[in-house]
Parts: C-alpha cells; sequence; structure tokens
C-alpha cells in the first residue's frame, strides 16, 4: 500500500543516493529490501519526526527560528540514524565473514587436494555453521555455474561484502586464477595469513586495554562528575548572591529598595566587584550537557577506533556512552542538592 508512497518520495532524491543505499543493503544483508522503497520511508519517517520536534519545542521556546532549527537538527539526526545503522549492520557482517573466512579458505583448499576442481571445491564448502559467508558461497557458485568466469564470481563476491580483508584475499585469489598458480597452496598461505592478522589484532586491543579503561573512565565517569560538581556550585553562588542582595536592600530606603528588589540578580550592584556581563547558572547547565554529549560520544568513536582500527565501529557504543554520562551527571546533581539542601534552602 504504501510502496509506491515512498518510491515517489525517494524520486525526489538524487540518482546515486538509492546506488548508495542499495549497495549498503546488501553489503548489510538486506538485498530482497527495495533500496527507493527504504530511502524514501526514511525520509517520511525523518520529515514527521522534525515535524513533531517543531511542535514540541513550544513547550520550552516559542521563538520560530529556534523551533526551526530543532525540528532541522531532528530531521538530518533521525535520517544519519538510518544511514549508520545501515553501515553498522554491513560493517557486522563483514566482521562475522572476516572470523570465518581463513576455516572456508582451508575447506577449499582441502577439497582441491582431494581431487576437486576449483568451483566445486567452493560449491562444497558452504556449511550451514559459516552464516552470512555460507550465503555469499552459494551466491557466488550459483553465478558460477550459471556461465560467469569464477575470478569475476570471486570479485562480485567483495562488492556484496564491506571487508577489506576479504578484498585484499580476493585479490591474491583472483592473480594465482589468473597465472596458473598451485591454488591449494595459495589459498592455505592466505588463510595462514589472516589467522597471522587475527592474532596481531587480538594482541594490539590486548595492549591497549588500559587506555580503553582510562577514555572510559574520562568521558562517561569523571566528566559528568566534574560537571555536575561546576553545575551545582554555580547554582549555589546565584543563590547566595541573590540573598545578598536582597539583604543589602533592606536597609536601604523604601523607594530605593523596591527599584532594587525589582531589578534581576544578575543586574543588581555588588559591592567590591567590578560590574560586567555574568553568566548564570542555566547557561552553565546547558554548557555542561552539550560538552558530556560531545565527549560521550567522540569517546565511543575514539574506542572503535582503538579497539578495531575504524570509528564507525564506536556507533554501538555511543547510545550507551551518552546515556550513561547523563545519568551520572543528573545523579551527582541530584545528590549534592539533597545534601546542601540547607544552603540553598
Amino acid at each position: 500500500m504504501f510502496e509506491h508512497f515512498y518510491q515517489k518520495i525517494a524520486s525526489f532524491t538524487p540518482r546515486n543516493s538509492a546506488t548508495r543505499v542499495e549497495r549498503l543493503l546488501v553489503q548489510g544483508g538486506f538485498a530482497d529490501v527495495s533500496p527507493r522503497e527504504f530511502l524514501g520511508f526514511a525520509l517520511f519517517f525523518s520529515f514527521c519526526t522534525g515535524v513533531a520536534s517543531f511542535f514540541l519545542s513550544y513547550i520550552y521556546v516559542s521563538g520560530g527560528l529556534f523551533n526551526a532549527v530543532v525540528a532541522l537538527a531532528a530531521f538530518v539526526i533521525v535520517l544519519l540514524g538510518f544511514y549508520f545503522w545501515l553501515a553498522l549492520s554491513a560493517d557486522s557482517r563483514a566482521q562475522k565473514i572476516e572470523a570465518i573466512l581463513p576455516d572456508v579458505l582451508e575447506i577449499i583448499s582441502s577439497n582441491i587436494r582431494a581431487g576437486m576442481t576449483l568451483e566445486n571445491a567452493v560449491w562444497s564448502s558452504a556449511r550451514p555453521e559459516f552464516g552470512p559467508m555460507k550465503d555469499e558461497i552459494k551466491v557466488m557458485s550459483a553465478d558460477v555455474f550459471g556461465g560467469k568466469p569464477i575470478d569475476t564470481a570471486f570479485v562480485g563476491m567483495t562488492k556484496r561484502v564491506r571487508s577489506e580483508v576479504l578484498e585484499r584475499s580476493v585479490k591474491l585469489i583472483v592473480e594465482g586464477i589468473r597465472l596458473g598458480g598451485e591454488m591449494a597452496k595459495l589459498l592455505k598461505a592466505v588463510a595462514d595469513d589472516i589467522r597471522a592478522n587475527q592474532a596481531l589484532r587480538k594482541e594490539i586491543m590486548t595492549s591497549t586495554m588500559m587506555y580503553t579503561i582510562f577514555i572510559v573512565f574520562a568521558a562517561v565517569l569523571a566528566a559528568p562528575l566534574l560537571f555536575a560538581v561546576s553545575v551545582y556550585y554555580s547554582e549555589m553562588n546565584e543563590t547566595l548572591l541573590s540573598k545578598r542582595v536582597q539583604s543589602s536592600t533592606s536597609s536601604l530606603p523604601s523607594d530605593a529598595a523596591s527599584r532594587m528588589s525589582s531589578m534581576p540578580s544578575f543586574l543588581a550592584p555588588k559591592s567590591g566587584a567590578a560590574q560586567g556581563p555574568t553568566i548564570t547558572s542555566q547557561e552553565v547547565n546547558d554548557f555542561a550537557l552539550a560538552c558530556i554529549f560531545l565527549t560521550t560520544f567522540s569517546a565511543a568513536l575514539i574506542l572503535g577506533l582503538i579497539r578495531y582500527g575504524k570509528a564507525m565501529r564506536g556507533f554501538k557504543y555511543a547510545p550507551f556512552f551518552v546515556l550513561g554520562g547523563l545519568s551520572i551527571f543528573f545523579l551527582v546533581r541530584s545528590l549534592l542538592s539533597t545534601l546542601f539542601k540547607s544552603i540553598l534552602g
């Protein structure tokens, strides 16, 4: 019912957008999903979210420009969320294939040693426990038995899987096929090389564990805690200064006291202090929330870069880091307000 509607929306986008979405869908294991329908649904859902954010923002601020900025930000964030979900799905699928790739190559090598041709050896290596790699082998074998050259079928698999490890391995295999090399030894050597690289990657992850712990501690725990203390201090200072101004106005004549009491606390003159622009506790609170969001989000990307070599793989940690940092900030702020309630009371 809505398929035609979504395709109509997607028709207003550039053609390369649908091509990019189609590639990510295939790499993520969603080859059966229409790219234009997915793109149209993503645009429609993002637009509805932006409209809802526009009206909901009136609860806090009724400025037209601010509401428009909130709506645009919500639209962009949700649309980027769809893209990152596809990219993370493609990376997750590629990671599973990379983990099982050495075993697949060794099985193909053993089949060739047993007397099979390369085409039959590849077809016989498709096992249910290989997960997404089994599906790729079946697609590649179907292309080969349908008349496509096996080196072209191998290259086609690299376009359906977003993996640099698989791409480099296929280049070596294709070169061996075209030069007429002994494929059994070549496949075994490629499998051993991939295993060595995976062992080296695990060793690097182990050696950088202390950096990972420090980044998580600093971004998710230490920074929100310090920001909560700073925000509470600014609130306490603002309250104490307000009480000091109110007490000083009580000793003035009635007409001067009324004028002083009608002024905002941050505009009231303070004895012994230079006058100038001031920062309210609400502004400090907004700044702290923005910094916590940026710090925790950046920490997730850095963690993905350190552990996996790709910042993209850190996006899966971002929601937990952001929610954890904000939770600690509000919890510490609430505890401080409860402990020192008598000062602000």
